[in-house]
C-alpha cells in the first residue's frame, strides 16, 4: 500500500510542473518497479504531508519542516525513510520526500540552486527519475556500484553532456536483478555467490568490494553487488549464460561510502576506511538456471596504479559521474578522467562488446587532471543496456568504469531523428520485444530485406513494415513461447480478478524467456530444445506456490481437469476430458502428470482459436508499449477493449483493422527510440 500525498496535486514552487504531471510521474515510477518484479502497488491518496512514522507509506513533495529536516545537503534530490522489522527484515513503513532546497553543481563545481521538472528543462532534476530512485529505496534496495543504474548514488541534471531530457527513468538490468532478488520472479534464473578476500582464499574479508558480471555474448553489464563485512556477496536473477566476473574497489565514480544507508548492511564509516586493493578479473563462468555458481575471489591488496573517477563526452567537453548515453549507429568521443591515467597506453582502452569498437585513444590536456580521450563506434544493432569501459596501464594493471556507457533510448538521439525508422534497427527491436532475444543473422537479413526491397517506395515500405511487425506475433517461435505462456496462465488461473486477460507483463516476459531460451526456429535441434523447455517450464509452473495453493495435493483428478477446463472457457470435448482425467487419476498429486495435463489443456486448439485475438491485442501493449494496458498513461482496459472490438469486427484481419499500423506509428511507441 502506497499513498500519494495531496501535495502532488498541488506542487510547491520548486517543482515546475502541474499537479497532473507530478501525479503521472509518481504513478509511472511505481509502474516501472512493478513491471520489473512481483510487486503490485495499491495506490491511494492521503492528506498527510510529512514523511514521518505515522503508519502510512507516503510519497510527498510538500515543503514542510519535517521534510526539510530529512536533508543535510541540497545535492540530495530525494530521500526515503524505511522502517523494517529486524527479526524478519519485512518493511513495515516506507516514505519518500523531495528536497525543497535542492541544489546542483555548476560547471565550476560550485553548489547552486536547482529545481524539479517533468519536461527536461536544463539544469533541473527530472522528477520522475528522482521518484524512481527513491521508490527503489522504499522497496529495500541500497545504492548500486554501477554508474548507469537508477540506484547509483548520484542523479544528473537535465542538460548534462548538453543533452535535453537527460534522465535515468528506466531501470538498468542491475536494478531489475536487485528487485527480483528480493521480490521475484527468479524462476529460470541463476546466481553467483561467494566471498572476496585479500591476497589469498583464507585472507581477511574485503568489505565493500564491488563484484559485477558482464554478459560474455553482448558485453552488457547484467548485475552486481557489494561484499558485506564478512566478504560475502551474492548476485541473483542472472539469465543462464556465460559471464565475465570482475571485482573492483569502489573509489569513484561511485564511492564505497555512498552505497549504504543508515541501519543497513553497509555503514559508510566502515566502507570509507576499507583497505584498498587492485581490480581483479576473475574469469569467465557459466551460470545455469535455478542454480548458484560458487565463486570465491582473492584480490591483491595495494593502491591501484590508475583510478578513473570521471566520465564525459568530447562533444560537450563535460566530465561527470553519471553514465554517458550511447546511440546505436552513432559514433562519438568519450572522455575518462582520474588519477594517473597517463599510464594508459594507446591500446589500453577497450569495451568488452562485439557491438562497440574503440579507436583513436589519446591523452588530452586542459582539464586540470589526466584525461584519456577515445572514439567509439557502436553498431546499429547494439543492444540496449549498460557497458563497461576497461582501462589498462602499460604495466598491465586494469581498472573499470562499471556501466559507464548506457544505451538507454531515447536519451542521446538527436532531434528530428528516430532509430525505429532504420529497417535493421526496427527488425532487431522486434526480436527483443517479441522473442526476448537478439536477432540471428539469417532472420535479421531476411526481414530487413523484406522492407528494403521496396527501395524508396514509401507506400510499399509502410505495408512491409506492418507485415514484418505482425509476423513476429504470428511466428512459430512466438506462438510456441509467448502465446503458450498466455494460454498456460489462462488454463491455470483464468482471467485475472477484475481484468479481461490472464497474465501481466511482469509475469509474461520472464516465463517467455524461460521457454524460448536457446531456441532459434530453423537452426540446430530447435524442436528438441523447444520441447525440452516446454516440459521443464510446465513442471516448474505446477510447483509454484500460487498453483499449489489453487490446486492442493488432495485435489482429485476430476476436480483438477474440470477446473482447468472452466478457466479455459470449457474448451475440452467429453472424450478429451475423460482422457485427461484418466491420465491424472494414476496419481493426481504427481507434478509431472499435472504438468502434462496443464500443457494439453493450454495447447487445445479450441482455446488457441478463442484467445488468439485477445492475445494479439495484449501483445500490442506488451511488445510495442512495454506495459500493461491499464498502466500509466492509461488507467483501465478501454484501449485494449477498443482494439479487440475492432480486430473482431474485421474477422481478425489486423491490416483491415489497422491495429499494428496504429501501434507502430503511435507516439508512445516511437518515443521509445527518439525525441
Amino acid at each position: 500500500n502506497v499513498a500519494l500525498s495531496t501535495s502532488l496535486s498541488n506542487p510547491p514552487p520548486f517543482i515546475h510542473a502541474t499537479g497532473a504531471q507530478v501525479v503521472l510521474a509518481a504513478r509511472r515510477a511505481l509502474a516501472r518497479w512493478s513491471l520489473a518484479s512481483n510487486i503490485q502497488f495499491n495506490v491511494t491518496t492521503s492528506a498527510n504531508q510529512d514523511a514521518v512514522a505515522d503508519g502510512v507509506s507516503l510519497i510527498t513533495v510538500a515543503d514542510t519542516g519535517n521534510n526539510r529536516a530529512l536533508f543535510s545537503t541540497g545535492l540530495r534530490p530525494g530521500r526515503a525513510r524505511v522502517t523494517f522489522d529486524p527479526s524478519t527484515g519485512s518493511i513495515t513503513e516506507a516514505d519518500m520526500a523531495i528536497n525543497p532546497n535542492v541544489t546542483r553543481l555548476d560547471q565550476f563545481g560550485n553548489e547552486v540552486g536547482s529545481f524539479f521538472s517533468t519536461d527536461g528543462t536544463n539544469d533541473s532534476y527530472d522528477l520522475e527519475s528522482t521518484f524512481t530512485h527513491e521508490i527503489g529505496h522504499m522497496l529495500g534496495l541500497e545504492h548500486s556500484g554501477e554508474v548507469a543504474a537508477t540506484m547509483q548514488p548520484r542523479q544528473g541534471v537535465n542538460g548534462t553532456y548538453n543533452l535535453p531530457n537527460f534522465t535515468t527513468r528506466t531501470l538498468a538490468s542491475d536494478d531489475v536483478a536487485g528487485i527480483r532478488a528480493i521480490y521475484g520472479p527468479r524462476n529460470g534464473s541463476g546466481s553467483i555467490a561467494g566471498r572476496v578476500t585479500y591476497n589469498s582464499p583464507g585472507g581477511s574479508a574485503t568489505f565493500g568490494a564491488h563484484v559485477f558480471a558482464e554478459d560474455a555474448a553482448t558485453g552488457r553489464v547484467v548485475a552486481g553487488n557489494v561484499a558485506l563485512a564478512s566478504g560475502a556477496y551474492r548476485i541473483d536473477a542472472l539469465p543462464p549464460g556465460q559471464y565475465r566476473v570482475v571485482v573492483e574497489q569502489l573509489d569513484e565514480p561511485v564511492r564505497g561510502d555512498q552505497i549504504g544507508s543508515n541501519g543497513g548492511g553497509y555503514p559508510a564509516s566502515s566502507l570509507a576506511s576499507a583497505a584498498p586493493f587492485l581490480t581483479t578479473e576473475a574469469g569467465t563462468f557459466t551460470v545455469s538456471a535455478n542454480n548458484t555458481l560458487a565463486l570465491d575471489v582473492s584480490v591483491p591488496g595495494g593502491n591501484p596504479a590508475l583510478n578513473p573517477t570521471f566520465i564525459g563526452t568530447g562533444s560537450s567537453g563535460q566530465l561527470s559521474k553519471v553514465a554517458v548515453p550511447v546511440v546505436p549507429g552513432r559514433a562519438m568521443t568519450v572522455l575518462v578522467g582520474g588519477d594517473n591515467l597517463g599510464v594508459v597506453a594507446s591500446g589500453g582502452v577497450s569495451i568488452n562488446s562485439p557491438f562497440i569498437t574503440v579507436s583513436n585513444v589519446q591523452q588530452v590536456a586542459g582539464f586540470g587532471i589526466p584525461i584519456v580521450s577515445f572514439d567509439i563506434t557502436p553498431s546499429i544493432l547494439t543492444p540496449p543496456g549498460d557497458y563497461d569501459i576497461r582501462l589498462q596501464s602499460s604495466a598491465g594493471q586494469v581498472a573499470y568504469v562499471c556501466a559507464g556507457l548506457t544505451v538507454d533510448l531515447p536519451v542521446g538521439v538527436p532531434a528530428g531523428t528516430n532509430l525505429i525508422d532504420n529497417s535493421q534497427f526496427f527488425v532487431a527491436q522486434h526480436y527483443r520485444d517479441f522473442l526476448s532475444r537478439e536477432p540471428d543473422t539469417s532472420g535479421l537479413n531476411f526481414w530487413t530485406g523484406e522492407i528494403e526491397g521496396c527501395g524508396a517506395d514509401t507506400t510499399c515500405r509502410e505495408v512491409k513494415r506492418i507485415n514484418v511487425s505482425a509476423a513476429f506475433f504470428l511466428s512459430i517461435e512466438f506462438q510456441n513461447t509467448g502465446y503458450l505462456v498466455y494460454r498456460i496462465y489462462k488454463a491455470a488461473f483464468g482471467d485475472l480478478p477484475g481484468k479481461p486477460v490472464p497474465v501481466r507483463m511482469q509475469q509474461f516476459f520472464p516465463d517467455t524467456q524461460e521457454i524460448g531460451r536457446g531456441v532459434v526456429v530453423g537452426q540446430g535441434n530447435w524442436q528438441q530444445q523447444l520441447e525440452a523447455n516446454k516440459q521443464a517450464f510446465a513442471l516448474e509452473f505446477v510447483q509454484r506456490p500460487a498453483f499449489v495453493a489453487r490446486y492442493p495435493s488432495g485435489t482429485s483428478a476430476t476436480d483438477f481437469v474440470n477446473a482447468l477446463d472452466a478457466n479455459a472457457g470449457f474448451v475440452l470435448s467429453a472424450d478429451e476430458k475423460t482422457a485427461l482425467i484418466s491420465e491424472l487419476a494414476v496419481n493426481p498429486s504427481d507434478a509431472r502428470l499435472r504438468a502434462d495435463v496443464l500443457r494439453k489443456v493450454a495447447e487445445n486448439q479450441v482455446l488457441q482459436q478463442r484467445e488468439f485475438n485477445k492475445a494479439f491485442v495484449l501483445m500490442q501493449f506488451f511488445g510495442y508499449l512495454r506495459r500493461n494496458p491499464d498502466d500509466p498513461p492509461d488507467s483501465d482496459f478501454s484501449g485494449w477493449q477498443f482494439w479487440l472490438a475492432k480486430l473482431n469486427q474485421f474477422g481478425g484481419d489486423y491490416i483491415a483493422a489497422e491495429m499494428v499500423k496504429a501501434f507502430i506509428n503511435s507516439n508512445e511507441y516511437r518515443q521509445r527510440f527518439g525525441p
